[in-house]
């Protein structure tokens, strides 16, 4: 416990140990990031098919949650 307190202390530990936290918090957020573009392109993909098989717009709206606007794009 004690080798903990003097780390804490310390400026250079400190430093490093933020830097780490930092770099750790950007890696997850690109990994979120990842897999919210990954399942867009999922929903669109799903939508494409639905226009394929003649769903109405609504229904592809409904199924997917994409807009619209985003749906009128891949047709």
């Amino acid at each position: 416990m004690e080798k903990l307190k003097e780390l804490g202390l310390d400026d250079e530990f400190g430093a490093i140990y933020d830097e780490e936290i930092v770099h750790k918090m950007e890696i997850n957020s690109a990994r979120s990031d990842g897999r919210k573009e990954g399942a867009k392109e999922r929903e669109k993909s799903i939508a494409k098919t639905m226009i394929k098989a003649g769903e109405s717009v609504s229904k592809v709206m409904n199924y997917t949650g994409l807009k619209k606007k985003e749906i009128k794009k891949l047709m």
